[in-house]
């Protein structure tokens, strides 16, 4: 896998630039010191090695305390980690009945499972329109067209009626609706609409598309916002692993180790966040002087700085 690959008649071939590249970043061995490191790419961030996720207590009264961190292979998505996570609060009842996360764990169908299976309340963006027609500000976005889902057929602005409604498996869970080409060719709006012969207009399940829907109006009041504020803490205490304590060098080979790393870490956290609201010790009162120390006080010799310190009489 690392150095070839097999051609369509299943022959082994040399992996070539030109060809095809490099072996798939989930089995890449990118480093000769540890073959379970992983290339990962996040935005303008690209890294060699793992990931963690950490999950805290958000209570208004109470400190911060990280009850999980989950180490994963640097290329497995935010959504495949979520689920393990749960699953582990659940196990150790540290569940929570809302759990707030990034756009980068959540998705519609995602909501309805953990809901399903946990009980648990997903809080987080869901992701916006990405259409070409909803970058571009047109009437032509999905939201546009009215659904018929007992008829199974879609509406669109112009007034015609899809001729095909369909859920390929390439799409799934995906609802495809297409219209007819006559229809799309003689509309006089069919530049703004789309670049094909026909529209094609792809949407989620019906209870799928409810939530979705439900969630994206939600999520535009000032309340959502303000609640999910909340969640902007967790930028900090990643800060505070990464700064304070160096979570992105890994000390130890093998992810069980480098999860081992950021367990103790999350420990070594808590320990300094629970300590900050301890009560302050008490004052040490002075220790009684010993007989000794009272014949030389009474004599009027003068105390040295430490009584561990040995003098020697000059010569």
């Amino acid at each position: 896998m690392q150095n070839y690959h097999l051609d369509a008649k299943d022959r082994p071939k040399w992996r070539e630039a030109e060809g095809a590249g490099l072996p798939p970043s989930a089995v890449a061995i990118v480093s000769p010191y540890d073959v379970s490191a992983r290339y990962a790419r996040r935005g303008e961030t690209r890294w060699k090695g793992f990931l963690a996720h950490v999950t805290e207590t958000c209570d208004p009264d109470t400190p911060s305390v990280i009850t999980d961190v989950t180490t994963t292979k640097a290329p497995v998505h935010d959504t495949k980690a979520l689920p393990g996570i749960l699953a582990n609060l659940d196990e150790r009842n540290l569940l929570s009945k809302e759990h707030f996360v990034d756009g980068g764990y959540l998705s519609v169908a995602l909501k309805q499972q953990l809901a399903r299976e946990h009980g648990v309340g997903l809080v987080g963006p869901i992701r916006a329109r990405s259409t070409r027609q909803s970058r571009k500000g047109t009437v032509f976005h999905r939201e546009a067209f009215n659904i018929n889902w007992d008829a199974k057929q879609v509406t669109c602005p112009q007034g015609k009626v899809s001729r095909r409604w369909s859920t390929p498996p390439s799409l799934a869970p995906y609802v495809n609706a297409e219209f007819a080409p006559d229809d799309c060719r003689q509309c006089p709006v069919k530049a703004a609409c789309t670049r094909t012969d026909a529209r094609k207009v792809s949407f989620l399940p019906r209870d799928l598309y409810d939530i979705q829907s439900e969630s994206r109006t939600e999520q535009q009041t000032q309340e959502w916002l303000s609640r999910y504020s909340l969640r902007a803490a967790i930028e900090s205490t990643i800060s505070e692993f990464v700064n304070g304590h160096g979570m992105r060098q890994c000390r130890y080979r093998s992810e069980d180790k480098a999860h081992v790393q950021h367990v103790l870490t999350a420990i070594a956290v808590n320990l300094e966040r629970i300590g900050t609201h301890l009560p302050p010790a008490p004052t040490r009162q002075p220790r009684n002087p010993t007989a000794l120390q009272g014949f030389l006080d009474w004599q009027r010799i003068p105390r040295p700085h430490s009584w561990r310190v040995a003098t020697r009489p000059a010569r």
